[in-house]
């Protein structure tokens, strides 16, 4: 699936023939030789701004988090996620929901350090709210846990039965009203779908299915909660899909990319986003505009591509690359 890689070639694009331009402004990290047998653990698996844009929270492939100062641009460690899937950030209240090597689930304030304990086990994946009150935790198996975590003391609200084991993907909207998840199964049936549930509700409010595989890597709601966005794979080749999660109106459909798979996936933080950034193992950089179902911005890198963020205040596009880098892109709309 990997490659052999050659030195990022070229640190400064600007292209606005088509509507988007972005300009590299600095560079996060020190370079490394990528390997060809597994990803380095620094390489950035998630990435998220706060909610001012000043520091950007990565969590590597090795499970350490880290926070980038966008003023210094020097980081400082964080903690550990015992998780490989595991990345759930409240932006409003800048807090970690972690699970830690014991397997206890906290939630960590990056201000102060201060943790409080929310359950035990050994959960695969979970996400939380952007305001911080609600969080959903899986296994991975056909339960999906839904959590009240503010106002303490924390408890457990419901749990929700899944068609299938929700292994490649969980997430909850920014205001906590709508949950999805997908789920695979991949023994005698090869089959995944994604469910849409009102939070409120004890059965899902939609089943999308749509023959490929869905949500591997990524599943993500926009920043006002009325789309999703989700990674597809079929036959060896890659795709992207975004719906409109009150009717399941299909927005953006993408299928046949080179790459084997699409890692990463964000959106941007209008209201309602109008953009989409995709980035795949092929290290192919793609601006999407949702309206339109087009590209409106391209580069190719010479290292795949694993994790993207955009700033809330509109600023910047962050992009995770194999070599351990991350570039922060000036970006703006023509």
């Amino acid at each position: 699936m990997m490659k052999s890689f050659a030195t990022l070639a070229t640190l400064l694009w600007c292209v606005s023939a088509e509507g988007a331009a972005l300009t590299v402004v600095f560079q996060l990290g020190e370079q490394q030789e990528p390997t060809l047998d597994r990803l380095l653990p620094d390489v950035a698996r998630f990435m998220a701004f706060n909610k001012d844009s000043t520091k950007l929270i990565a969590k590597g492939m090795g499970g350490t988090v880290v926070e980038w100062d966008m003023e210094t641009r020097q980081k400082r460690e964080v903690t550990n996620i015992n998780a490989k899937r595991w990345f759930a950030y409240a932006t409003g209240t800048n807090q970690l929901l972690v699970r830690k090597a014991d397997d206890d689930i906290v939630r960590l304030n990056l201000e102060n350090g201060k943790e409080t304990h929310l359950t035990n086990g050994e959960y695969e994946s979970g996400d939380m709210s952007h305001d911080g009150t609600l969080a959903v935790l899986t296994k991975g198996d056909e339960f999906v846990e839904v959590w009240q975590i503010q106002p303490a003391p924390a408890q457990q609200l419901k749990t929700l039965k899944t068609a299938f084991p929700a292994r490649n993907g969980i997430a909850i909207s920014s205001t906590g009203n709508a949950i999805a998840t997908a789920e695979g199964t991949y023994h005698e049936e090869h089959r995944t779908v994604i469910e849409l549930w009102e939070t409120s509700q004890e059965m899902p409010a939609r089943l999308i299915n749509t023959g490929t595989t869905l949500g591997v890597w990524n599943l993500i709601f926009s920043p006002d909660g009325t789309m999703l966005a989700v990674d597809t794979q079929q036959h060896a080749k890659s795709g992207i899909r975004v719906w409109e999660v009150e009717t399941g109106r299909q927005l953006l459909n993408r299928d046949g990319f080179e790459a084997y798979w699409t890692r990463a996936l964000a959106f941007s933080p209008a209201r309602p986003a109008d953009t989409l950034a995709s980035g795949d193992e092929g290290g192919n950089l793609v601006l999407w505009d949702i309206r339109t179902d087009e590209a409106v911005w391209r580069e190719t890198y010479a290292t795949g591509i694993q994790a993207i963020a955009f700033s809330p205040n509109g600023k910047y596009v962050a992009v995770a690359l194999w070599d351990t880098t991350i570039q922060m892109l000036r970006w703006r709309k023509q």
